[in-house]
C-alpha cells in the first residue's frame, strides 16, 4: 500500500513527456495505449503494467469527471518512465480541493453504483502517491511505481 502524501506546495519536476488532452472521457484509452506501449518497451511485467495503467485511468477519470467541472477544456499528463520506475503526474484545472481519505472511506461502506473506488485502487496498487492543491487553480497526483 502506497504511502500517501498531501500537499499545499508547488512541485516543481519537469518530466520526460508532458500530455494535454482535451477534458473528455473518450481521449482516456488513447493516453494509456500510449503508456503501455512505454512500459511495454521498457519490459515492465504484466501485472505492474496493467496497475500502472488502471491507475492511470483512475486519476484521468476523476480530472476529467470531477476536476473539470467548472468547464476546463484540457488536462495534463505528465511521465516520467525508465526501467526502474515510472511516475505519472495527472493535473486539472478545476481547482477544487477534496479530501482523499473521506472518498476512500465512503467507497467502502457506499452499497449503490459506482464511483469513490479509484482513490482506494490509487492507494493500494502504486508504491507512493501524492495530492498536490492549488485552490480555484488545478489539483494534481502524483503517482510512483516502482518496476520492481
Amino acid at each position: 500500500m502506497a504511502n500517501v502524501t498531501y500537499c499545499n506546495a508547488t512541485r516543481r519536476y519537469a518530466f520526460d513527456q508532458v500530455l494535454t488532452i482535451p477534458s473528455n472521457t473518450r481521449e482516456i484509452g488513447k493516453v494509456r495505449d500510449f503508456l503501455a506501449d512505454q512500459l511495454e518497451k521498457l519490459e515492465y511485467s504484466p501485472k505492474v503494467k496493467m496497475n500502472i495503467c488502471l491507475c492511470l485511468e483512475e486519476a484521468l477519470t476523476n480530472a476529467v469527471e470531477h476536476g473539470s467541472l467548472r468547464g476546463q477544456p484540457a488536462v495534463e499528463v505528465g511521465l516520467t518512465i525508465n526501467r526502474k520506475v515510472c511516475i505519472v503526474q495527472v493535473v486539472d484545472f478545476g481547482g477544487y480541493t477534496f479530501n482523499p481519505e473521506y472518498f476512500e472511506k465512503l467507497s467502502e461502506v457506499k452499497n449503490w453504483g459506482h464511483g469513490g473506488r479509484g482513490i482506494f485502487l490509487i492507494k493500494n496498487l502504486m508504491d507512493e502517491v501524492y495530492y498536490f492543491f492549488h485552490p480555484n487553480e488545478r489539483t494534481a497526483v502524483v503517482m510512483i511505481k516502482n518496476k520492481g
